[in-house]
């Protein structure tokens, strides 16, 4: 879908199962450009079927991340500011970077979402939208990686999605201040992207979750970074998160909304509960409008 977010967790090569580290290996010799499309095309051809199926066949799509390494400038850990370019083998010559892996996991993913929609939807159109043979087939493909992987980790999603706007919790992972990659024109870019390191997001995560337990222990956003921090928390430490706006991008930004959710953290902290609505009340009046977009739609 054009206008969602995703919130993604790269890891290093070697916190992969060797049997799956070649097929990520391949996914170097391509841009990151060159994936976004490829992920846009598979969606299109599922939705252009003859029969109702809304899963995806074949192999997982590997997202790569660069980075600079660590040691040079603008390394993980060190302030990000804006860049451009999408990362791929091009840029990687100009200087030493890391790379991390995120595999698109789309047909783990459906599966995980058909199982939300039957809690949601009456049966009879359920069976519509998700043909009972069409999920016992994706079943079975997604049965057969289990000869190489554990379940528990079949469970362990790379990604999250939201549409038609960006959780509250994801903003208190970045600030401003983090690597942020702006592709096409920055009045109105195609995608902004978002990028710190694990490590740096669970620090600001948790301490966010005990400002709100000790000031706000009502708000809802409290339940969403529980949840979210103990996410982040099974991955290789080394790995890197990724905030994608997506075509949301194009509506919002330049966006303030990770320095709101900041203030309002610390707005709470400090015991100024107004100074946090305040913050919290600018955030809202930005989304309002692409909210409503997504209803209308």
């Amino acid at each position: 879908m054009k206008y969602q977010s995703e919130l993604r967790v790269y890891q290093p090569l070697a916190a992969f199962p060797d049997s799956v580290q070649s097929q990520y290996q391949r996914a170097r010799g391509r841009s990151r450009a060159e994936t976004e499309a490829e992920a846009a095309q598979r969606a299109q051809r599922r939705l252009l079927r003859d029969v109702t199926d809304p899963f995806p066949h074949g192999h997982d799509l590997v997202r790569v991340l660069r980075v600079p390494a660590p040691g040079s400038d603008g390394g993980p850990g060190a302030g990000g500011g804006e860049v451009t370019g999408d990362g791929g083998p091009a840029d990687a010559s100009e200087a030493p970077v890391s790379e991390y892996f995120c595999p698109d996991e789309m047909a783990l993913r459906c599966e995980l979402a058909a199982e939300q929609l039957t809690e949601s939807l009456r049966p009879q159109i359920f069976d519509q939208l998700v043909p009972e043979a069409a999920r016992r087939a994706n079943t079975e493909r997604l049965a057969e990686r289990l000869e190489f992987t554990d379940t528990e980790e079949l469970h362990q999603v790379h990604t999250r999605t939201a549409v038609w706007g960006v959780p509250a919790g994801w903003f208190a992972l970045v600030q401003e201040q983090d690597r942020v990659s702006v592709l096409g024109d920055p009045a109105a870019p195609d995608a902004v992207r978002i990028t710190v390191p694990l490590g740096l997001a669970l620090e600001r995560g948790r301490h966010a979750a005990v400002v709100l337990s000790l000031h706000a222990p009502d708000m809802d956003l409290l339940q969403d970074l529980t949840q979210l921090v103990s996410w982040l928390e099974s991955f290789h430490p080394d790995s890197m998160v990724e905030l994608d706006y997506g075509g949301l991008a194009r509506l919002v930004w330049p966006d303030d909304s990770p320095f709101d959710v900041r203030t309002a953290i610390e707005a709470l902290e400090d015991g100024d509960a107004e100074a946090a609505v305040v913050a919290n009340h600018r955030m809202v009046r930005r989304w309002l409008p692409v909210r409503q977009l997504g209803r209308a739609s």
